[in-house]
């Protein structure tokens, strides 16, 4: 394998057995990923993503899975709200959870990340921006002090697109502020999800570009199972390729791309335009080294969740690309 598809696919794989369209048992999904570990290509796969209220479930695995080798990572995943206060009182829970996990197990157990859901009362159009950005700043502050980075959705929904669009911005505004607060401080996160188990769940192109221009760290989640974009014909959709996905991310991050510069590249389902070297990844006229493409992934797009380990690396192998 070449140098700058490796340094693209490294770490790129959040596993998320227990969520749907798998949904499996959490014995069964920690343990798969237990044994991706000591796959061949284990050098792709990221954390294990499970829901902060269920961390006390997890732990049991933890001494007879990973008593050895790197701690088991993991990715919380936050209990959200369906409004301000239940927001508020979800993450009480969520950080007393991790707090918990993290005194039973020591350095056998690493949570770092913490995953949540707005709540719809705390965006557009329902708010101003005003409170959007409050609750941001909140939220951020609470996560530094328990030594999280975090990473924050828009709910579904009619709004999706405003909520989007006006979290975006306020996420730049605050990672500004943060970066002069001090250099300690990591920038919070917006989680994309790019598709679903129903046809309405898939965004548009536009969408997700305006998301990969933010100049915003962004975690991807759902939909993308395959390297390009295919055809679902239960859904009746085209799924994206989470190909196209961090290839247009980092192409964004290293020239500054605007977003109609890079629909076409999450709309291409041709692999032979996607060129891979030692030195770099090329798309059409764009070209990037591959020393940029590692920092375009620890910065800008970091990694994407999926409930199969599997089926991304069986079309990787049919390409002949692992």
């Amino acid at each position: 394998m070449n140098a700058s598809l490796r340094a693209l696919l490294t770490g790129i794989l959040d596993y998320a057995g227990l969520f749907p369209p798998a949904k499996l048992p959490l014995d069964q999904s920690v343990r798969n990923y237990a044994r991706y570990r000591s796959d061949p290509e284990a050098w792709m796969l990221g954390r294990f993503i499970c829901p902060a209220a269920r961390l006390a479930e997890l732990s049991p695995f933890v001494g007879e899975l990973f008593a050895a080798g790197p701690p088991l990572a993991v990715s919380a995943l936050g209990r959200g709200g369906g409004t301000r206060t239940e927001f508020h009182a979800g993450l009480d829970a969520d950080l007393r959870d991790v707090a918990e996990f993290r005194q039973r197990h020591g350095g056998r157990a690493a949570v770092e990340v913490l995953e949540t859901r707005l709540p719809p009362d705390g965006l557009p159009p329902v708010v101003a921006d005003r409170e959007t950005r409050q609750l941001l700043d909140e939220a951020a502050g609470r996560a530094d002090a328990a030594g999280l980075t975090l990473f924050v959705e828009v709910p579904p929904g009619p709004h999706w697109r405003e909520g989007a669009c006006e979290t975006l911005s306020a996420l730049g505004a605050l990672n500004a502020r943060r970066a002069l607060w001090s250099d300690a401080l990591p920038p919070v996160g917006f989680k994309l999800r790019c598709g679903g188990v129903e046809a309405s769940a898939f965004p548009t192109a536009a969408h997700i570009a305006r998301a990969l221009t933010a100049g915003v760290p962004l975690k991807a989640t759902a939909g993308l199972h395959h390297p390009f974009r295919r055809r679902d014909a239960a859904l009746g959709v085209t799924m994206y390729g989470f190909l196209n996905v961090f290839v247009a991310g980092v192409l964004a991050h290293v020239h500054n791309l605007r977003p109609g510069a890079i629909e076409p590249i999450l709309l291409d389902d041709t692999d032979d335009d996607f060129v891979f070297d030692d030195d770099g990844l090329r798309w059409g006229d764009w070209h990037v080294t591959t020393d940029e493409v590692r920092a375009a992934r620890r910065h800008a797009v970091l990694s994407f969740g999926s409930c199969s380990f599997d089926e991304p690396r069986d079309d990787l192998r049919a390409l002949g690309w692992l």
